[in-house]
């Protein structure tokens, strides 16, 4: 919650280090999963999208079940139609879908809104 606070107070920089700490300090933590993601959010928000693409695949990967799995996607293939990278992007879209069917409704909509954006077929 204290890391969070950092995002919501838009102060990304500090969020970024508070979460890394976090990860660092409590690795088995249930929250790490979460954690991860939003690390990834403070570099994604600040347009560095390679850095967010790969933590974004990292949580996706070491968290597939865990609460920001199907996020995690979502944000991997906007992260990645940030680099140019549309063909990955859709990829990942297609694999939220695939995955998390069930997901939030306003989660696989933005993944079909983020699709029609960058024409993936």
């Amino acid at each position: 919650e204290y890391a969070y606070s950092f995002i919501k107070a838009r102060n990304f920089p500090r969020a970024e280090d508070e979460f890394a700490k976090f990860m660092k300090n409590y690795p088995q933590d249930p929250l790490v999963s979460n954690a991860k993601y939003w690390y990834g959010e403070t570099f994604y928000v600040r347009g560095n999208f390679e850095k967010a693409a790969r933590i974004f695949a990292e949580g996706y990967q070491q968290y597939p079940k865990g609460p920001k799995a199907a996020s995690n996607l979502l944000k991997l293939g906007m992260a990645l139609s940030g680099m140019g990278k549309g063909d990955d992007a859709c990829i990942a879209y297609k694999q939220l879908k695939k995955e998390y069917a069930g997901s939030a409704v306003s989660l696989l909509k933005r993944a079909d809104t983020e699709m029609k954006k960058i024409n993936c077929r």
